[in-house]
C-alpha cells in the first residue's frame, strides 16, 4: 500500500507542508525537552495518541489522523532537519 504525500490542505489547514511540519516538531521540542526522542515516543503508544492529541486541540487540527502528525516528525528527523 503506498502512501500518499501529506497536503495540509487536504485537512483545511492554511499552511504548507514545511510549515506545518515545523509546528509539531516545535511542539514535541516544547513538551519533552530533549528528554524523549521520536523514536522512543512510537514505543509508548498512548503517550504518542496523547501528543497527537495535545496538537490537534492546540492548533485545531481535528482531522488529522495520529499517523500524519507522527510522521512527519519521523520525515524531518530522517532529512536531518531539527
Amino acid at each position: 500500500m503506498s502512501r500518499r504525500v501529506f497536503d495540509p490542505a487536504d485537512y483545511d489547514i492554511d499552511l504548507s507542508r514545511e510549515e506545518f511540519t515545523d509546528r509539531v516538531v516545535e511542539q514535541f521540542h516544547s513538551l519533552y525537552r530533549d528528554s524523549l526522542s521520536i523514536d522512543e515516543l512510537l514505543l509508548h503508544p498512548s503517550e504518542a495518541m496523547h501528543f497527537c492529541d495535545l496538537v490537534r486541540r492546540k492548533y485545531a487540527y481535528y482531522g488529522v489522523p495520529d499517523n500524519v502528525i507522527l510522521r512527519v516528525m519521523i520525515a524531518r528527523r530522517k532529512s536531518g532537519g531539527r
